[in-house]
């Protein structure tokens, strides 16, 4: 990632906008930010880190609190930040969470935080990713930069007094930066791939190993041994219930049999019984069996002599139908002759009222005529109405355009009028423009001389605030000076004593050399006889920190002094621009300035107004010159349409003349020839009627007196017919021996009656033979025997056939039982050849997946082995720098896993090979300087193989703020010498530090000054 431009307004130390464009310092820059403690030199990667992640490399900083305490209200605190990766251009803006004044009313109200990231496209033109959402954008960045925020700050910012993070980090911290760097996620995955063969292998194992004790608790058993037993036992019990199930068999057949044969003589006793009762009651139905015999003999004479009834039946229902006929025609020819009388009255008066017809048509044809004439008078007619109408027209047309000519005449005026009037006032707008500008500038300079006067105010105060200070510290510093001159004092003739109490006679004195001492010195006081030297110090020290603290007192004194002077002299030169207007309140200037603004608004609308009224202006001298054009049109045309109006009037007068005038009107002529039509259609249809009403009576008369005459003869025939059979009919009944015909009908039977009697007179007599055949072969066959007793056989047979259902039942039991112990035995085999092939691939598949996973012998897995590569390679780079920049003493190894303790995952973790020692040690115990270098080689060996790779993550871009104040002189320009070296790779490289040696080799920089107004940022480059 290379940055581009980044803005910071409102934002730490910075109050208003600071703008760093970083493609001035070249695209492989190695640059310095310098400035003073304090200015906010680290504040500029808070500000880089904040606009991409919404986060600061401080973690203690808190949204609310990055705004800028000097900058103005109403500026709100946002950062923009451009940036390149892979030559693709991003644009991020962001607005942190803060309050500001509210828009209505007083006071102020949150505003809620927001970013907003797009993309730069070659036309420059930004197309948005996120419009607004915090949440959404960081996501967005992330997959962009390919770095969370923490990993960021760990790979790409060596943070102030957090740069060995990243080299004491944890291995499992350590894992996730190197695998997100170089997406070794797929490392990752096959490790979760075979975690997960490897676990559903095992549940597929330990699933077969509950279906076998499933299984096995099925039968009862605990275990496939036991189980082997069970099968042995159960087939021998199962043999011996076998034995007893057949000999229970054999006692059951044998009592069943005796059973069967006793059933059987007791059956045939019943049977002769029931055939003894069945014949009785047969023989006393003999009696009317007979009479059913004589009936049917009865019914067979009768059938002989029955076709000569029905020849007789026959004729005489035939005579009696032709006797109905005959009256029923003679009844209809008498209805006939009454409508034939009415049907040529009809036909006579239908034929007198047909005459009318002639003079109906003669009427109908003179219709015709007045209709051909009436559709010409019609015409003429619309003609008349329309040659009015148009002369009509055109007096009204020109009555209108007159009308509108005179009043677009007076429009034009009105708006030659308005165009002046509005001419006159644009004339001014020039003149208050130039006032609008000059009081604008005026209020400008109020505004301004106001805000300096408030700090005026606020300074005074802060500089008198400050001289009660520096007046409490020199009374401080006063009383501590005299303090420790007193304890001093008395601590250096308190020595004296001491050296007094040791003198003895004749010894040297060790103050003036005299051996005697008549004089000797004395403790001041008991009070200060303990006073110590360490006592004198504290004093002292009491007394260097007071003038210490008047001494800065007074420094701060002077710089108040200095700005309050620097704002006083802000004001006065305020003041002398304001010049007359120093007068006026910043309410008035706003008022002046609104009210210019307003009237020069004012001008503007009438402006546009203007242009308006001149294109009304020309569209009303379009339409009147079109108008005086209509009119000239009209005037020709008036005199052609007068003519014409009155040819058609006189035509017209003599269509009407030609009709009459009751014939006038088409729908009148065509009303009376639709009456004459329809009575022309009636004369006609009642000819035709009557005449065919006529013609049909005479018909059906001439019809219904032939089928009298046949009528009559036919019954003729029938009566000597119906004489001779009844003749013949009653010779036959004397004949056959029945006293009358009477007698006859009630023998007479239809066949199916006949066909009854003759079945029912059969079965009898078949039934009783075969019940009197049957009774004398039963008693023959039981001649000699005795009937049995059933009861006591039955109860033999339940015997033995409890006793065989509990021995089969018994057999049953224990077959069912072995046939489950043999099949679960199967079962047991069957799954045990199915886990087989589940057993040899976790062989594989377990193996692989405990080494992926880090849980074998050495508690490596598959990525982190992967990453322990890259690292050395890492690690290699990175060492070379290190042994450079550490005049030969150290390199950057991995910790040997062998040495870790077996509960903690290892790999990545990292140590110094001191060459001075011929020792490894953990990186921890480095030296703040030692650790520093070692950071630095770390990061910049990241960075070069992250690049060499060409992977996902671009890291053409690294922070380093301080650490340099830890190092010596050689070891600083080694440091240098190496950062040097690296531009030439193709990175940016800036270093936040104020040490003055690279000051003095780095001219390309970014300098940061701090005021008590606020910090600003310069950019210097070649």
């Amino acid at each position: 990632m290379k940055l581009q431009q980044l803005d910071i307004q409102a934002f730490g130390p910075f109050a208003t906008k600071e703008t760093i464009d970083f493609s001035r310092l070249g695209d492989n820059a190695l640059f310095l930010i310098d400035g003073p403690t304090g200015a906010g030199k680290s504040s500029i990667l808070h500000a880089i880190c904040f606009a991409l992640y919404g986060e600061t490399t401080d973690t203690d900083r808190k949204a609310l609190g990055l705004r800028c305490d000097h900058a103005p209200t109403e500026l709100l605190t946002e950062l923009t930040l451009r940036f390149s990766i892979r030559d693709v251009h991003y644009q991020i803006h962001r607005v942190p969470a803060q309050m500001r004044p509210a828009k209505r009313g007083g006071g102020e109200t949150e505003q809620k935080a927001s970013a907003h990231l797009c993309r730069i496209l070659d036309d420059g033109e930004q197309q948005t990713i996120v419009a607004k959402k915090v949440k959404e954008a960081e996501q967005h960045i992330k997959q962009i930069v390919g770095l969370t925020a923490e990993q960021f700050l760990q790979v790409m910012v060596l943070p102030q007094g957090k740069f060995r993070q990243l080299l004491i980090a944890k291995s499992d911290e350590r894992q996730q930066i190197l695998s997100t760097l170089f997406q070794t996620e797929i490392y990752k995955e096959i490790e979760q791939n075979l975690k997960n063969k490897a676990a559903e292998i095992e549940k597929k194992h330990q699933a077969y190993e509950a279906r076998k004790q499933d299984a096995l608790a099925d039968v009862q058993v605990d275990d496939e041994q036991q189980l082997t037993a069970t099968i042995t036992t159960t087939s021998q019990q199962l043999a011996e219930k076998l034995i007893i199930k057949q000999s229970a068999a054999k006692q059951l057949q044998q009592v069943q049999t005796e059973f069967s044969s006793a059933d059987l003589l007791v059956k045939s006793f019943q049977t002769l019984q029931q055939k003894t009762t069945q014949l009785a009651s047969y023989i006393k139905q003999k009696h009317n069996i007979d009479m059913q015999k004589q009936r049917y003999v009865n019914g067979e004479q009768a059938v002989k002599i029955k076709p000569q009834w029905q020849s007789v039946v026959t004729v005489s229902d035939e005579l009696k139908q032709k006797t109905t006929a005959h009256q029923q025609t003679v009844i209809q020819l008498e209805q006939n002759a009454q409508q034939l009388t009415q049907s040529a009255q009809a036909l006579k008066q239908a034929q007198q009222d047909y005459l009318q017809r002639d003079s109906l048509v003669e009427q109908q044809q003179l219709l015709t005529q007045y209709q051909h004439q009436l559709a010409e008078f019609e015409s003429l007619q619309q003609r008349h109405i329309s040659t009015q109408s148009a002369y009509q027209t055109g007096l009204e047309q020109k009555t209108g355009l007159t009308t509108k000519q005179t009043s677009l005449n007076a429009t034009l005026l009105q708006l030659a009028e308005r165009t002046d009037e509005i001419n006159r006032v644009i004339a001014t707008k020039s003149a208050l423009v130039e006032q609008r500008a000059a009081s604008q500038q005026c209020l400008d300079l109020a505004k301004q001389r106001q805000q300096i006067q408030t700090q005026l105010t606020q300074q005074l105060a802060n500089e008198t605030r400050q001289q009660q200070q520096l007046q409490q510290a020199q009374q401080h510093y006063k009383q501590a000076e005299y303090k420790a001159n007193e304890v001093e004092m008395h601590w250096f003739a308190n020595q004296a004593a001491v050296l007094a109490a040791k003198l003895t006679p004749q010894q040297a004195c060790a103050v003036c050399g005299s051996l005697e001492h008549p004089q000797p010195a004395q403790f001041v006081d008991n009070e200060h006889k303990e006073l110590s030297q360490q006592r004198v110090d504290q004093a002292r020290k009491v007394q260097a920190d007071c003038q210490q603290q008047m001494s800065a007192a007074e420094t701060q004194l002077h710089a108040l002094s200095h700005q309050t002077t620097e704002l006083q002299q802000q004001v006065i030169n305020l003041t002398e621009k304001l010049a007359a207007n120093d007068d006026k309140s910043l309410i008035e200037l706003e008022a002046e300035l609104h009210d210019l603004a307003k009237k020069i608004a004012d001008i503007d609308q009438q402006q546009r107004q203007l242009i308006q009224l001149n294109q009304q202006k020309v569209q009303q001298q379009n339409e009147l010159n079109i108008i005086a054009t209509q009119l000239h049109n009209v005037d020709v045309q008036l005199p052609m349409l007068n003519s014409a109006f009155e040819q058609a009037k006189n035509q017209l007068q003599t269509a009407v003349n030609s009709v009459p005038e009751n014939y006038q009107n088409r729908q009148v002529i065509t009303n009376e020839q639709e009456s004459i039509l329809i009575s022309i259609n009636s004369l006609e249809t009642k000819l035709k009627v009557t005449t065919d009403n006529n013609i049909a009576c005479l018909t059906q008369q001439s019809s219904l007196q032939a089928s009298l005459a046949q009528l009559n003869l036919d019954s003729q025939q029938l009566g000597e017919k119906e004489s001779v059979l009844t003749s013949s009919w009653q010779q036959a009944l004397l004949e056959s021996g029945f006293v009358n015909q009477a007698n006859f009908e009630q023998a007479l039977l239809t066949e199916n009656e006949m066909i009854v009697l003759s079945k029912q007179i059969a079965s009898y007599d078949n039934t009783v033979t075969s019940l009197q055949t049957e009774i004398s072969l039963l008693q023959q066959q039981l001649t000699d025997k005795v009937q049995p007793d059933l009861i006591q056989l039955q109860s033999q047979v339940d015997n033995e056939t409890a006793q065989f259902k509990l021995a089969d039942e018994a057999w049953l039991q224990t077959q069912q039982q072995l046939n489950l112990l043999e099949k679960t035995q199967l079962k047991l085999k069957q799954i045990e050849q199915e886990q087989e092939a589940i057993k040899q691939e976790y062989e594989v598949v377990g193996t692989l997946a405990k080494a992926a996973t880090g849980r074998g012998n050495v508690r490596v897995s598959l990525e982190r082995f992967v990453l322990g590569n890259i690292l050395d390679s890492v690690l290699s780079i990175a060492s070379q720098r290190l042994y450079i920049m550490s005049k030969g003493q150290y390199r950057l190894i991995r910790q040997n896993e062998q040495v870790q303790k077996r509960n903690t995952t290892a790999g990545l973790d990292l140590a110094i090979d001191d060459a001075h020692t011929g020792k490894t040690r953990p990186v921890a115990t480095l030296s703040g300087g030692e650790s520093f270098l070692a950071s630095l080689a770390l990061a910049l060996g990241l960075s070069d193989v992250v690049q060499e790779r060409s992977g996902g993550i671009q890291l053409d871009t690294l922070f380093i703020d301080e650490g340099f104040g830890s190092l010596d002189q050689e070891s600083l320009q080694l440091a240098i010498n190496t950062l040097v070296d690296l531009q030439s790779t193709g990175r940016s490289i800036g270093i936040i530090s104020h040490v003055s040696e690279l000051k003095e080799q780095m001219a390309q920089r970014i300098e940061v000054t701090g005021s008590v107004s606020g910090s600003s940022i310069r950019t210097l480059a070649n």
